[in-house]
């Protein structure tokens, strides 16, 4: 039971900080949510801060995870660039819930050493998946800087689609992609 219990927490602590906010996200309010006792949260994590970064670790896990899925459809380094971006669009992660989650969480970041941790283990995987990409299509003093760029192109367009979900689409965020790598691809 207790992945079951762990997954129950963690989406009612998602709802909870989209529902009352970040601060205001108590461990009654979440465990409220999720049906089970303050008890049990206290079980199955070591306190508030606990189930916070496991909340945080477990989205960074599903973006990462949308990112390698797509993949595997890919067959081109270009491709497969279009496909990690793309992937950090998966619709689990565009949801109002996980877009409350997800700047709350980046706004803790400065100040908070787990969700640095946690947020310094997702840009590694995320550039751990782009350089071997670019070193197939970009000189070799240049991969770093170009997947540093993507990441950064990628953490800019997710927070202009949290402002306007509607005006930047996935289309507009799929076409900023293509064109984006197209122009890696074509500099070298």
């Amino acid at each position: 039971m207790e992945p079951v219990r762990r997954r129950q927490l963690i989406e009612a602590t998602i709802e909870s900080i989209h529902q009352d906010g970040f601060r205001d996200a108590t461990v009654a309010k979440i465990s409220r949510r999720a049906g089970l006792s303050v008890g049990l949260v206290n079980h199955y994590f070591d306190g508030k801060s606990e189930l916070l970064a496991a909340t945080m670790q477990s989205l960074a896990a599903e973006t990462m995870a949308g990112a390698e899925a797509l993949l595997d459809d890919a067959s081109t380094p270009e491709e497969q660039l279009i496909a990690i971006i793309d992937g950090n669009f998966a619709p689990s992660q565009r949801s109002p819930e996980a877009i409350s989650a997800w700047l709350s969480f980046y706004a803790q970041v400065p100040g908070n050493q787990d969700f640095a941790r946690i947020q310094r283990q997702m840009d590694e995987t995320l550039l751990g998946l782009l350089r071997p990409r670019l070193e197939k299509i970009v000189a070799a003093d240049k991969v770093d800087v170009r997947a540093n760029a993507i990441v950064a192109l990628i953490y800019g367009m997710w927070l202009r689609h949290t402002q306007d979900p509607e005006g930047f689409n996935l289309d507009v965020i799929h076409q900023i992609a293509r064109d984006h790598v197209a122009d890696i691809a074509a500099a070298g």
